[in-house]
């Protein structure tokens, strides 16, 4: 039953999500909205959860976040894991699962956040929101392609267009992703910023330890890490997406008092310790540390290094860590967060992609500055503090007001 107008023009807007699976920086956001936006009504709709198997497909190891992802919001699940689910982007009929439309028709909602088309699952939602007329928001961080043959550019560009014709509004993390709407024709008015963030506080605080003289020692002690080593550190897969052996190769060329550190694990970790044994360079692997763990060593490093040479790093949300830990980056012209989180000499650096001697140089320049007394804390902190929970839910806010008449 359609409600009076009168009503309508005193309740909250319901937004519905429609995703795959749970992901943890999503998480945190959802339960800001649910604690401190009263203008939306959110309901996130997963088509599965997956098994600590699953979700540690690409890290070589098996896990659970130490945070649970479904705490602190209203959430619907679909079905249970199944076997042959596969999560993530890269194969588009890695899971197929029925009834998101029936779903997201049941919760009644004013608006549906939609990230992207990049799974069947998604995509059977964007139909359903077509036949049952239910306005479309778009999320996603999509940037202009890096590389691709003429053929690849004409039908990624075929079916990008037909694909963005499913949504009314647009949510976009930074300037990447905005010019890549751009250039299909997105109307600005249609396009909101709602940055890709982090618990900006918790990794403050969680840096807070290391930040003190005594503490960074006490930490560093902890790792074997000398106390007045210059440290670099590396937080993400091992795999050649990523390419952590250009962070290892670069911070050798800079002299025998640095340390770098790699944290993560992936199907290239037995390749990376080798290279780092060839270079004789002080690396160490602590193999994969859980969200509440990270803040520690963003505080005890004095830099982060994101060397991204692939169009797949969309964002980098080690970057924004990093940042509210008060540690520059140093990221790859190829990780999307870069215009947007790296200002050079500021927060950090940016250098061409695969370029290790460009790397080599990036850092040293850090280490100078750092060498003559420059805290990069405020100003990496002060960038950050734009990219948090309630500027990217101001920007559903204003979405979904404009897909659904603004009665909120």
């Amino acid at each position: 039953m359609t409600e009076p107008a009168r009503d309508r023009s005193h309740r909250s807007l319901r937004v519905t999500v429609a995703m795959t699976h749970p992901v943890q920086y999503y998480s945190p956001w959802f339960r800001f909205i649910h604690a401190n936006c009263p203008e939306i009504t959110l309901t996130v709709i997963y088509a599965t959860v997956p098994t600590a198997e699953q979700q540690g497909v690409g890290f070589g190891v098996s896990f659970e976040w130490d945070t649970s992802p479904l705490d602190g919001y209203t959430y619907i699940q679909l079905r249970s894991s199944r076997p042959g689910d596969y999560l993530h982007s890269d194969r588009f009929l890695g899971l197929d699962v029925r009834g998101m439309g029936r779903a997201i028709r049941d919760s009644n909602p004013d608006a549906v956040v939609v990230p992207g088309w990049y799974s069947l699952t998604l995509v059977r939602a964007l139909i359903a929101c077509r036949i049952h007329s239910i306005p479309t928001i778009y999320r996603g961080d999509t940037q202009p392609a890096i590389a691709r043959s003429r053929f690849g550019e004409i039908a990624w560009s075929v079916k990008t267009r037909a694909m963005l014709r499913f949504f009314q509004s647009f949510l976009t993390p930074g300037e990447r992703n905005r010019s890549y709407l751009r250039h299909f024709g997105v109307p600005d008015s249609t396009i909101f910023f709602a940055p890709h963030c982090v618990d900006n506080e918790f990794f403050a605080e969680s840096a807070a330890p290391a930040r003190t003289p005594e503490g960074r020692v006490r930490l560093r002690r902890r790792f074997g890490i000398p106390a007045d080593n210059f440290v670099v550190l590396f937080v993400g897969k091992l795999d050649h997406k990523k390419r952590p052996g250009d962070v290892i190769a670069a911070a050798a060329r800079l002299g025998d008092d640095v340390t770098t550190v790699i944290v993560g694990s992936g199907p290239g970790e037995s390749q990376y310790r080798l290279e780092a044994d060839e270079l004789g360079s002080h690396v160490i692997f602590t193999g994969f540390v859980n969200q509440t763990g990270l803040g520690e060593l963003y505080g005890a490093a004095d830099v982060t290094v994101l060397p991204s040479a692939t169009e797949s790093e969309t964002w980098g949300l080690v970057v924004n860590e990093s940042l509210a830990a008060g540690t520059p980056c140093v990221v790859s012209d190829h990780v999307g967060c870069g215009p947007d989180l790296v200002e050079s000499g500021v927060s950090g650096e940016i250098f061409p992609a695969g370029d290790v001697a460009a790397l080599a140089s990036a850092l040293s320049r850090l280490r100078e500055a750092k060498s003559r007394g420059h805290d990069f804390t405020v100003d990496c902190r002060r960038i950050v503090s734009g990219y948090s929970f309630s500027v990217a839910a101001r920007g559903m806010l204003e979405a979904a007001r404009r897909v659904s008449g603004g009665f909120a």
